[in-house]
């Protein structure tokens, strides 16, 4: 019973140091500098994102700023692009360049009037307006595109990218009936990006957080909230996600992942992640938790050794014993 009990405490010690899994649990405007055509040479766009709320049957306006920083003139085509989310769960828009093309809902495309071609000396800057109508029949919810700015000779139905193009994003939100419902899909921990969550680190080094947040309703949602690191009751870090400036979004009908670089975890213990993160007009509230481990792989190394000892004691060094005494018993009785 005694060797037993021993076998299941050791066991169970080895299991632990060797634990690696996921641990998930569900719950309940800048600018942008991106060249076109070489390093060095380029075209500045204004603000990067920009938010309006505009109700049925109203227009508004807003500018959109362009600068050549080529040493040449160049004429542009002003584009109107819907968009939607990529499906790497990064929130990069995924344009939809067919000149024909509309995105299948939250179409932004259709309410926004032809913008005629603009031409830019070298270092000259012009704001461009971009009207945005709303129909009085539109339903309540959330309407984005981009404003995309192309050198007049390219084709704009080529596949080009939103920051090799260089684009301006437009979120509308028309007021309403608006369902708003997110749900927080995981809090999970790994090491770097990328990857399935993690239990156990050998190293308190690049230790990230990832929560990934699911949009269910039909308006785009900006979470916020914060996320604690704790080591027993005491709490090491606080950190504030989605505090960026544009705040990103999550659209409806995706998925947004954002991360948060855990700098304050220890060097060995039991470590827990407690967020809780608000969205929407009311504040609705989500939350989860999550444990990780680090142990440094020296230490798992003598621990390991430890218990290989302890097995060999008790398993190999009895049979030993015994081995020898029945040796010394056969000597004896041969004389």
């Amino acid at each position: 019973m005694r060797r037993h009990n021993v076998l299941a405490s050791v066991g169970g010690l080895l299991a632990a140091l060797v634990l690696v899994g996921t641990a998930v649990l569900p719950a309940a405007a800048a600018t942008s500098n991106t060249s076109i055509g070489g390093s060095g040479n380029g075209l500045k766009v204004s603000p990067v994102t920009t938010d309006l709320t505009i109700t049925p049957g109203q227009t508004k306006t807003t500018v959109v700023y362009a600068q050549n920083v080529t040493s040449a003139p160049i004429t542009l085509q002003v584009v109107i692009n819907d968009f939607t989310a990529s499906g790497d769960e990064s929130g990069a828009p995924a344009l939809l360049l067919n000149p024909g093309q509309y995105a299948p809902t939250h179409s932004l495309k259709r309410f926004v009037a032809p913008i005629s071609n603009i031409t830019l000396q070298p270092g000259e800057q012009k704001g461009v307006n971009v009207a945005v109508s709303i129909p009085k029949d539109a339903s309540a919810g959330g309407y984005y595109g981009a404003v995309r700015f192309v050198p007049a000779s390219t084709n704009t139905s080529s596949t080009v990218t939103l920051s090799a193009s260089v684009a301006s994003l437009i979120l509308v939100r028309v007021p309403g009936a608006v369902k708003e419902d997110m749900q927080m899909l995981s809090l999970g921990v790994n090491q770097g990006t990328g990857g399935a969550s993690q239990v156990l680190f050998t190293s308190n080094k690049n230790i990230i957080a990832t929560m990934r947040f699911q949009n269910s309703g039909d308006v785009q949602e900006q979470p916020f909230g914060k996320l604690l690191l704790k080591q027993g009751s005491k709490t090491l870090a606080t950190y504030e996600i989605n505090n960026t400036t544009p705040a990103g979004n999550v659209l409806p009908g995706s998925i947004r992942r954002f991360t948060v670089n855990l700098d304050k975890t220890g060097a060995f213990g039991k470590f827990t992640v407690i967020g809780n993160f608000g969205y929407g007009s009311n504040g609705q509230l989500l939350s989860g938790q999550t444990t990780f481990y680090v142990i440094p792989l020296a230490l798992i190394g003598i621990v390991i050794a430890i218990i290989l000892v302890i097995l060999f004691f008790i398993f190999v060094f009895p049979k030993m014993v015994r081995s020898y005494n029945k040796r010394v018993i056969q000597k004896a009785s041969r004389r």
